[in-house]
């Protein structure tokens, strides 16, 4: 007998203890050492050991929950995309990637950390690795799952392992059944919602729902956290591919979930595949009581008071109401708890896209009604021509290294070029390709056209947002009142005292009732003259009282 049974002493009897270690060994066929089996049985008596065994060469199906130094061989049969994010506890930033690893026995999720993913970089599904230094817990909905030890490691093997790959079966909507993995379908995206975030256990969640269409059906498909972000630039009537997805039951009939391992594929090439045509925009003339997931366009006219009601199961809820007009008839849109929040951001007058409409008869007749499962956001003017492009005009502000750094109506903008000849001020045309945010240009001439000056570029006058018109530069100082993400950019709404004004500004950074200076241009959106920015720049109480003492 050895003295590896004195930490059960207390639990089993000796000869117990003898049989049940032999007998584990037999299970394993002889892949497990005595100290190996050992631990497993430590393992499911609740023992912790003090001296841990050396490693433990096993199958997947025989992996226990606590087991460490497993070292395991298998076939990746699923990848999903490395996660970047920041760690609460320290601030500090991180990686997490999942691989599913099978042999012939079954399968289990392999989770990698930091350096681990960046050493699992050139693993492909396919691939036959080796796993080292494995830990067995429990992980996401309890499932067990392997992490690597510190000293742990994957790496390539050149053994055979006899596993299909996991390839994901084309199904029609119609013909969805309950509890199905290793899904793929494909549909016309009926109905977008807005991106929601909650906290659950500690942990930070984002999610969004859409609705998928094809010639057999429809159905709702949730997307978390990365491929919920996805969506910010996914319109109605834009093709969706969802591979590696599930099915189940929700509260309105069979679902679509996502996860880790699920790849989307935005307007993929669907060659031979039809589709439905959703309309993009509904006339509200042409509404009727039983339409639902359609896309309306209209000018808010009015926005009425903002109640609150308490909800069957006793949590608060907010609801709002507004009147749109799309040119061929007004209706009264009833918009809850994050909806409603948002429309106290846009003006009166702002012209909206709300998308996942269901309408209703109402007292005054048909009402649209817009909640979770929708969206509701102001139409963007085309912003895009505000960015410096691959061609245009530009005040040289230094040349040096090979670059010449310039200031134009779009904002500021390095030039690549070997042209070295002109001086701050000179007025260039570029012609050139995009690399990265630079241009590369391809030929760099003076020009003698109409243009601002350096200086009315950099530091343009300050000037009252009543005095605002369009198609100038300007520097603005006001409050934002209000802040409100739309696609890539802050919605904000601009206080002076004078006025309060529509900009849209590319910084992340801005902050509700925080004073900014910001050099803007200006455009015509419909009837009311807006601004875009690059950036904004905040002002300090204190700083911005010098200044003015300063001033007198």
């Amino acid at each position: 007998m050895t003295d590896d049974y004195s930490p059960f002493e207390e639990k089993i009897s000796r000869e117990d203890f003898e049989s049940r270690v032999k007998s584990k060994v037999r299970e394993f066929q002889g892949l497990l050492t005595r100290e190996g089996a050992i631990t497993i049985l430590a393992s499911e008596l609740g023992i912790e050991l003090s001296n841990k065994p050396s490693d433990i060469r096993i199958k997947v199906s025989d992996i226990i929950e606590g087991t460490i130094n497993i070292d395991l061989v298998g076939k990746v049969t699923r990848i999903s995309e490395p996660k970047e994010f920041v760690r609460k506890t320290s601030g500090m930033n991180g990686k997490v990637q999942r691989l599913e690893i099978a042999d012939e026995s079954g399968s289990i999720p392999l989770v990698l950390w930091d350096e681990k993913v960046d050493d699992a970089a050139g693993i492909k599904v396919g691939d036959v690795v080796s796993i080292i230094a494995g830990f067995a817990k429990k992980g996401l909905n309890d499932r067990l799952e392997l992490t690597l030890q510190r000293r742990g490691n994957i790496e390539p093997s050149d053994e055979i392992i006899d596993v299909k790959e996991r390839r994901p079966e084309r199904v029609e909507i119609g013909f969805l059944k309950e509890d199905t993995g290793d899904l793929k379908i494909v549909g016309s995206v009926a109905s977008v919602s807005d991106v929601r975030e909650y906290e659950r256990d500690g942990r930070s969640f984002k999610v969004c729902s859409l609705f998928l269409k094809d010639n057999t059906g429809q159905v709702r498909v949730s997307l978390w956290n990365e491929n919920a972000d996805k969506m910010a630039h996914v319109s109605v009537g834009d093709i969706i591919e969802v591979e590696n997805c599930y099915s189940r039951r929700g509260l309105n009939g069979i679902e679509i979930q996502t996860n880790s391992y699920t790849r989307l594929d935005l307007n993929p090439d669907i060659d031979g595949l039809s589709l439905p045509t959703i309309d993009s925009e509904v006339k509200v003339s042409d509404i009727t009581s039983d339409m639902q997931f359609f896309t309306v366009c209209g000018t808010v006219n009015r926005v009425f008071d903002t109640r609150s009601f308490e909800r069957d199961d006793g949590s608060l809820g907010i609801v709002t109401s507004m009147e749109l007009d799309d040119g061929s008839g007004t209706c009264r849109v009833s918009l809850w708890d994050d909806k409603a929040k948002a429309i106290q951001s846009i003006p009166e007058g702002t012209v909206v896209v709300i998308e996942g409409c269901r309408a209703r008869e109402g007292l005054d007749g048909v009402e649209i009604s817009l909640g979770r499962s929708g969206r509701l956001m102001p139409r963007l003017p085309d912003i895009e021509q505000y960015s410096p492009g691959p061609t245009g005009l530009a005040r040289v502000a230094e040349v040096k290294d090979g670059a010449i750094k310039a200031s134009s109506k779009e904002g500021e903008l390095v030039i690549l070029t070997d042209e070295q000849t002109f001086s701050p001020g000179d007025l260039i045309h570029y012609v050139g390709t995009m690399e990265g945010e630079n241009i590369r240009a391809k030929s760099v001439t003076a020009s003698k056209e109409e243009y601002p000056t350096l200086d009315e570029l950099t530091s343009p006058p300050r000037i009252s947002l009543k005095e605002l018109a369009p198609e100038r530069i300007v520097n603005l100082h006001g409050i934002a009142r209000h802040v409100t993400q739309v696609r890539d950019y802050n919605m904000v709404r601009l206080d002076d005292g004078t006025s309060i004004v529509t900009g849209y500004c590319h910084d992340e950074g801005l902050d509700e009732g925080c004073e900014y200076s910001i050099v803007a241009r200006t455009f015509s959106n419909g009837d009311r003259v807006e601004f875009f920015a690059r950036s904004a720049d905040s002002i300090d109480d204190v700083d911005e009282a010098y200044r003015l003492l300063q001033m007198f």
